[in-house]
């Protein structure tokens, strides 16, 4: 890591942050050929292979993405804790798990007005208006609940008063409908400075269909729509306020997926040899856990000393020369705790186990393995959390207006390059990041 010392002054007044989730390098010819990603893309300064974080999920994504470090740095290595006596974990919903500052925290820091809907690990921030992406899970609590206590109330009433008749739930894409309304009433009305916005809709429907099926197309195509009415509403309200001109607009996908075939669910496999102990549903002790991320899979170790640590590691040994013995088990590689880490995750765990082409990890532990079509819970014919490296599994970076340089190509970049050069961009300090600055992207460079 190295200190950034951006802090000065900017001329971009609004900054439109635009997550398409689980959109992909893949994606960019078909987004060429539809009128809105075509007409940006054209004139855009743009990255097309963006490696995205490891585990490439969409929690660690996007608070790489607002503060220019590896996981491993910013503290969100998971979507999920990890909590082995709950029978579903909580994800990483709240701001506290970010270590360090995020572009929004300077900001707002600055005087800026920031909005956010369901942009990741936001909630109890201190964003101005803000619907984050937080779900109830537990028993007794309610969405409309769990939503006020963690965003700001009154603008949440407004937006599910006008709009909330367009949502259902988390399905799309009704989700995705009521997101979009949402930001063009936002845009319209409270005219934010920084605005982060996040559109689930072509991740949900990988995961349910596959990596290219026909519903993900309709689903790019309805993105396609809304980009083209944000790009209408963002340049109509900026003429009328004069911002027009310092207005930056970027577009970015968090990770891609590929296909599956085939779960497993190493905790069985940790049970059966004594590491892990289980009671109904649940786990009740353990020396050594899988905890999951689809396409990776960290094992932690419960050790409370040197030599309880040794006598563990030893026992583990024995699990671990099974995984690389035996196709079954999905392993496409074994990566020591350090090694992890030096690929961004989480430096604390044991080892991280990275699955291969069509399979994928779940904690559960009532069977090995199971074929994806045969699971009920997570059933998922795509999905990520993958290595990031393979240029077929990465993603884009597409910024215009205020600041960027019109129709410049970047080979590569990572994606916790994104924070440090919109540091750069609005003139402030992220601290200690990870990230290079893409000097190339920037008009002033």
């Amino acid at each position: 890591m190295y200190q950034e010392e951006n802090a000065g002054k900017t001329k971009v007044q609004r900054l439109y942050l635009i997550s398409f989730d689980a959109c992909g390098a893949e994606d960019l010819e078909m987004m060429r050929s539809l009128p809105n990603f075509g007409r940006v893309m054209e004139r855009a300064a743009i990255c097309e292979r963006v490696a995205s974080v490891y585990p490439s999920l969409t929690y660690p994504a996007h608070t790489s993405v607002i503060t220019g470090k590896m996981p491993k740095h910013h503290g969100v290595v998971n979507n999920t804790l990890l909590q082995p006596n709950r029978p579903t974990p909580d994800w990483m919903w709240q701001r506290k798990y970010i270590k360090g500052t995020t572009l929004y925290d300077e900001m707002l820091q600055r005087g800026w007005t920031v909005a956010s809907l369901l942009w990741p690990v936001t909630a109890k921030s201190k964003i101005t208006y803000n619907l984050p992406e937080v779900m109830a899970n537990r028993p007794w609590q309610s969405q409309m609940t769990v939503s006020a206590m963690n965003g700001s109330l009154a603008y949440q009433l407004e937006l599910n008063k006008k709009f909330g008749k367009l949502r259902d739930g988390i399905h799309q894409p009704a989700l995705d409908h009521f997101t979009h309304a949402s930001a063009l009433h936002t845009i319209e009305k409270y005219h934010p400075n920084m605005m982060l916005i996040h559109y689930t809709d072509v991740d949900t429907n990988r995961h349910i269909y596959g990596v290219h099926h026909k519903k993900v197309t309709e689903a790019m195509k309805r993105h396609d729509v809304r980009l083209g009415e944000l790009l209408q509403c963002i340049e109509r309200t900026g003429r009328l306020d004069g911002t027009w001109q310092d207005t930056t607009i970027v577009l970015l996908g968090d990770h891609y997926q590929q296909d599956t075939t085939n779960i497993v669910y190493l905790n069985y496999l940790l049970r059966e040899h004594g590491l892990l102990t289980t009671q109904d549903d649940r786990i009740t002790s353990y020396r050594v856990i899988a905890k999951n991320c689809d396409g990776s899979c960290y094992l932690y170790l419960n050790a409370h000393s040197a030599i309880e640590r040794e006598q563990i590691m030893t026992e583990l040994e024995t699990v671990l020369s099974l995984l690389k013995k035996d196709e079954k088990y999905g392993v496409s590689h074994i990566y020591t705790g350090k090694e992890a880490g030096e690929l961004g995750a989480d430096d604390t765990c044991a080892y991280m186990i990275e699955a291969k082409q069509g399979y994928y990890y779940l904690d559960e532990f009532d069977v090995l393995t199971r074929p994806v079509n045969e699971e009920k819970k997570h059933k998922m014919r795509a999905t990520h959390g993958y290595l990031p490296t393979n240029p077929a599994y990465q993603t884009f970076f597409m910024a215009m207006g205020c600041g960027i340089r019109e129709g410049i190509k970047i080979d590569a970049m990572n994606l916790w390059d994104e924070g440090t050069t919109l540091a750069r961009l609005l003139g402030v300090s992220l601290g200690e990041v990870d990230g290079r600055i893409i000097t190339e992207l920037l008009s002033d460079s």
